[in-house]
């Protein structure tokens, strides 16, 4: 399959620390890819040089058919227009707004009215806020929410609220979606919920890569698992070869762990 998103010897340094030094990876068209290692490995920092929040000091990020296109110094409104959106790992509501207005702001890379429009409510204007509400309730319908929609998104469960923002980024039509931990928070039951969801986005088509602790929901989900540790690649293969990589059992127990 050809590649979507490649990484090229990404390398980002905070004052002394090295978070990644020289990461390479890629993620083909339609895979489900788990990212896994240790705190501070270096996953959500590689997650925000993708998305443009952060700046790397060195490497390539490439997307699009064939990986052809650099994202290289392009804003994160930008990025999500070429078609990656993300979750984080901690929830990014705006708790104010109802749960259909956190879906419909989703899709402003989507949409083309300008401001002057907007303001006298031109009838683009009112086309295009038709489309975005209408899109927003069938992505909350996808996720068992349009019950909710016209309530204060701050008012929902911890669970749901993780429902909401993944409806929010499905709302901006990525062709990569990128989830920092979403299981985070869930119980048993959501967690089910959850891999039933991603896999059924995947057999539509939609390319994942996903950072996860829990392996219970990263094993059975992911084509393929890349192992992080101290900013750098140290493993990758499939969910079965991974769990019984040594050099993954010692990055996650320590050497005394293997030992024993």
């Amino acid at each position: 399959m050809p590649p979507l998103l490649e990484i090229r010897q990404l390398t980002k340094r905070f004052g002394g620390v090295l978070a990644l030094d020289g990461v390479s990876l890629s993620v083909a068209q339609g895979e489900t890819v788990g990212l896994i290692g240790p705190n501070g490995a270096g996953k959500t920092t590689l997650f925000n040089c993708v998305t443009g929040v952060l700046r790397p000091d060195r490497g390539e990020i490439r997307f699009g058919r064939d990986a052809a296109e650099s994202l290289a110094g392009l804003a994160s409104h930008h990025i999500v227009q070429c078609g990656i959106a993300r979750t984080f790992q901690n929830i990014r509501l705006f708790p104010s707004l109802s749960v259909v207005e956190n879906v419909v702001v989703g899709t402003f890379t989507r949409t083309h009215t300008g401001l002057l429009s907007a303001m006298i409510r031109s009838a683009e204007a009112r086309r295009e806020e038709r489309w975005a509400r209408d899109r927003a309730m069938g992505l909350l319908t996808s996720v068992g929410l349009a019950d909710r929609a016209h309530e204060r998104a701050g008012w929902l469960p911890f669970g749901l609220q993780r429902r909401l923002e993944l409806a929010r980024a499905l709302a901006s039509d990525p062709a990569l979606l990128l989830l920092d931990e979403p299981a985070a928070g869930l119980n048993p039951a959501e967690k089910h919920d959850l891999l039933d969801f991603i896999r059924r986005l995947n057999t539509q088509g939609l390319t994942i890569l996903l950072i996860e602790h829990d392996m219970q929901v990263v094993m059975p989900i992911s084509d393929r698992i890349i192992v992080l540790d101290y900013g750098r690649n140290i493993a990758e293969g499939s969910p079965a070869s991974i769990q019984a990589d040594p050099r993954v059992i010692e990055a996650y127990l320590g050497k005394q762990g293997v030992s024993e």
